[in-house]
């Protein structure tokens, strides 16, 4: 037994099976089970390091053909499932679809075509602005920042037609809309009139960034089910002084988060953080249930975050800021009249009568400057999002590769004799160890390094060997009590 690798024989002190091998009679098949192992753990660190230096280079501007590739092969795996799905669900799935074309028949026959159309256009206008909070927060940190591009452009285009109508008798979607009507008020418009105003797009588009972080959530606790460890866990728990500011960010984060919990997760949900995927995933590969997960997001960003955001777009292009602003940059003449005249442009737009006689300024500089924003950005998160697809798709391969390796190592023993069902047990644990450590590319292990994480010691709870360490000392005393 004293020729026995430090890996192996710390791998057999964890599963506690020192008894059993004491009892194997023919050790030349523990030896040749020692020695696999250790093999074959010094190919896969080798795989390992040599996959994550690929990975490392994988990128869609570098190598677009290559992640067109990966790309490829995850939409054939995402459709395979699809199909699947769809077979092995298609009964109910067929009297879903006939009960939504009966219910929108029923409603298309039955509902006047004014209020129809009402109906129509104002869910599609909700569902408009669920859709862009999905997309702000999908995408592990890439999502498209759509409160930028979209939620907070309106927002100030409601407030600017507040001031400038005097009221808010006009109407944000649809036909006419942001046209002034009727006499402004002998009261000052307020904040809180504002956001009454935006408050239900505000609401929406908050729900959706909180629908948007249940995918991570999800993976991550269906990858803990059956056993497995998220990578991204396994990145956080091993930060040294080596990590990059950002990494080291995101293993603070996580650390907050799972001593917190509810707390934790509603606090990060309440402020700007796009590092908030990270909860998702935790909460998820710790079984945190659903319902405290979604209700600390669902609070956070649908109901405290959106409203500072909102409230503050409100503020910034208030009236009395826009002229403390106009009034700052009066010295520079340019940029003075450049900001005076694209107010002016928004104001006649929002006098201008309901027949439709609306300056165009589509072709200003403004215009071409933001609509050029917007695509560039867009155009940005597609490919991110087309990136971290083929990257995941890279690493589900190479981690197949790496399963394989382990089978066909493992079917090259040859275990005979009276001690078979000893030595098999001893030979499915070692396997196991090395098939857990197989889809974590971004840690490679020395030997020490090994020792040291299955060591049993190491790996028991502060707690018990608190409980240990009070257990031992009153033994002690009795003992000196007894000999005295």
């Amino acid at each position: 037994m004293d020729k026995m690798g430090k890996q192996f024989s710390q791998i057999i002190n964890k599963n506690n099976l020192r008894n059993k091998i004491n009892k194997i009679t023919n050790k030349d098949n523990l030896y040749a089970i020692e020695k696999n192992i250790e093999n074959l753990s010094e190919n896969i660190e080798n795989k390992k390091k040599l996959y994550k230096a690929e990975r490392s280079k994988l990128s869609i501007y570098r190598h677009p053909l290559l992640i067109s590739k990966y790309f490829c092969l995850y939409l054939i795996e995402a459709l395979q499932k699809i199909g699947r799905f769809i077979l092995s669900h298609l009964i109910a799935l067929t009297f879903l679809i006939l009960l939504i074309i009966s219910g929108v028949y029923f409603i298309e026959t039955n509902v006047e075509s004014d209020k129809l159309h009402v109906i129509r256009s104002t869910l599609i206008w909700y569902g408009y602005w669920i859709m862009l909070g999905v997309l702000s927060s999908i995408g592990l940190g890439t999502g498209l920042h759509t409160f930028v591009l979209f939620l907070g452009p309106h927002i100030a285009e409601v407030t600017a037609a507040a001031y400038t109508c005097g009221n808010l008798n006009f109407k944000v979607f649809g036909e006419g809309s942001f046209i002034c009507s009727g006499k402004p008020l002998s009261t000052p418009i307020s904040v809180l009139s504002i956001y009454s105003k935006i408050k239900m797009p505000s609401f929406l588009w908050g729900l959706g960034t909180a629908l948007g972080e249940l995918p991570p959530y999800f993976v991550s606790r269906a990858a803990s089910l059956t056993g497995q460890k998220d990578q991204t866990i396994s990145r956080f728990e091993n930060i040294n002084e080596n990590s990059s500011f950002a990494d080291k960010v995101q293993a603070f984060i996580f650390k907050f988060l799972r001593k917190m919990g509810f707390f934790g997760i509603l606090l990060c949900a309440s402020i700007p953080n796009p590092l908030f995927d990270i909860a998702g995933i935790l909460c998820g590969h710790f079984l945190i249930p659903f319902g405290t997960f979604f209700g600390a997001t669902f609070i956070g960003k649908a109901l405290i975050k959106n409203t500072i955001q909102s409230v503050f777009i409100i503020i910034v292009f208030s009236e009395t800021v826009i002229n403390y602003i106009l009034s700052l940059i009066s010295g520079y003449p340019t940029l003075y009249n450049f900001v005076k005249n694209a107010i002016e442009g928004q104001t006649k737009k929002f006098k201008a009568n309901s027949t439709g006689s609306v300056e165009d300024n589509g072709s200003g500089i403004i215009s071409i400057i933001w609509n050029t924003l917007i695509i560039t950005m867009i155009s940005y998160f597609v490919f991110s999002i087309i990136e971290s697809l083929a990257i995941s798709e890279f690493q589900k391969l190479k981690e197949k590769e790496l399963s394989i390796i382990v089978d066909e190592s493992k079917k090259k023993l040859n275990i005979k004799g009276p001690d078979m069902q000893v030595i098999t047990e001893v030979a499915d644990v070692a396997f196991n160890y090395i098939n857990s450590k197989l889809n974590n590319f971004d840690k490679t292990e020395s030997m020490e390094d090994l020792k040291s994480e299955i060591d049993m010691t190491n790996n028991r709870p502060k707690e018990q060997n608190n409980i240990t360490d009070k257990r031992s000392k009153p033994r002690k005393r009795s003992n000196k009590k007894k000999n005295q």
